[in-house]
């Protein structure tokens, strides 16, 4: 759900202080055109949506029906709050681990991703989202850029939560170029890539079963950069999700 979580729990000097946490399993579909990414998306799932703030420090578990930001945990500082936009140091992930097991050579070429710090601004405004995100990102010779804006729209009729969202991401060339390239040791051929962005736009409904259970249903679809597709590592530009979850509010 794209709905921002009401904290509990809230202490004085940090209007953001608080918790919340969602876990769900779902069934869904992923196109993959990632080759040689023994990763598989397609079945069963776990959704965990969590975030604990005291004292300004938080940690976060994006792994929900709504990600946006391709990272396992996330820790970071609310160091300024207004009415309307929230101000965060954040220290994340900006792309997944990739593991591309090539076909001659049967070598796993591992692609690691690790946690950079950056600066990320969220906005609301009534059911509107914002969130932009400029950081550091894992790249060849450590000259990682990552970038990123949301936008994120929700409507209610009657219990049902319906929402929107779409995002572009950036990503400059040491980060494409970090997951993306292939050497002339590799096995395939030789291949450097441009920077480039992605666009991520999704759809989706909820619907409370009970005061702790919801249902949840979202499609989603990302378009990859040249860069990224024209890779010997990717066999098209797109990838599509559809799933249905069943989560836990605590």
């Amino acid at each position: 759900m794209l709905i921002t979580p009401t904290q509990v729990s809230a202490d004085e000097g940090n209007i953001r202080d608080g918790a919340y946490l969602d876990i769900g399993i779902g069934l869904g579909v992923e196109s993959d055109p990632f080759v040689f990414d023994d990763e598989n998306d397609s079945g069963f799932d776990l959704y965990i949506n969590g975030r604990y703030q005291k004292y300004g420090f938080f940690v976060e578990f994006p792994h929900g029906t709504s990600k946006q930001q391709a990272t396992v945990l996330s820790f970071g500082y609310n160091f300024l709050n207004t009415e309307n936009w929230s101000y965060d140091l954040q220290l994340a992930m900006n792309h997944r681990d990739l593991d591309h097991i090539l076909p001659e050579s049967n070598i796993n070429s591992r692609r690691v991703s690790h946690s950079k710090l950056g600066l990320r601004i969220l906005g609301d405004f009534d059911n509107t989202h914002l969130k932009f995100i400029v950081a550091g990102a894992s790249g060849d010779h450590d000259g990682g850029l990552y970038a990123s804006a949301w936008l994120s729209q929700n409507y209610s009729y009657y219990n049902w939560n319906i929402y929107g969202s779409f995002g572009i991401e950036y990503r400059n060339e040491n980060v494409v170029n970090h997951f993306y390239a292939i050497n002339e040791v590799e096995g395939l051929p030789y291949y450097r890539g441009e920077a480039g962005f992605e666009y991520t736009g999704q759809v989706g409904a909820s619907y409370p079963i009970n005061e702790n259970w919801v249902f949840e249903g979202f499609a989603r679809t990302t378009l990859l950069p040249s860069g990224v597709s024209e890779s010997p590592l990717v066999d098209g530009n797109k990838v599509v999700e559809v799933a249905m979850v069943v989560k836990y509010v605590f």
